[in-house]
């Protein structure tokens, strides 16, 4: 399959005929096949946003997953926040990691959480 070429320039992914315009910048991004994992750098930020990891397929030039908004136990801090910090893809898996602790093993293709790890 032949995949779109695109480039990353501070919150906007632009491609040959369009672009793609988040509302925070780029900080990180994985390609995984035709798929191009985006992770939105919200350091320093104070917003309600967690769900900061998106799908974009580079055949179609779209977003086609953004990452759902999970329950963290958080022993009496019900209502902090985890965004994710980080992205990685290691032995073809697709790791999201956040502030809480924890690690999403996620379908790349689709942004469905396959496991759920703790880190510390």
């Amino acid at each position: 399959m032949n995949c779109t070429k695109y480039k990353i320039q501070d919150n906007k992914l632009i491609f040959d005929d369009s672009e793609i315009v988040f509302d925070f910048p780029i900080k990180e991004s994985i390609q995984i096949n035709e798929m191009l994992i985006v992770y939105l750098d919200l350091d320093d930020r104070i917003i309600p946003l967690e769900e900061n990891v998106f799908g974009v397929s580079l055949s179609d030039s779209k977003i086609k997953w953004q990452i759902e908004k999970r329950i963290y136990p958080m022993g009496g801090y019900d209502k902090m926040r985890c965004p994710f910090v980080g992205i990685s893809f290691h032995k073809n898996k697709l790791r999201l990691h956040n502030w809480c602790s924890r690690n999403l093993v996620v379908d790349p293709s689709t942004g469905k959480v396959l496991l759920e790890e703790e880190t510390r």
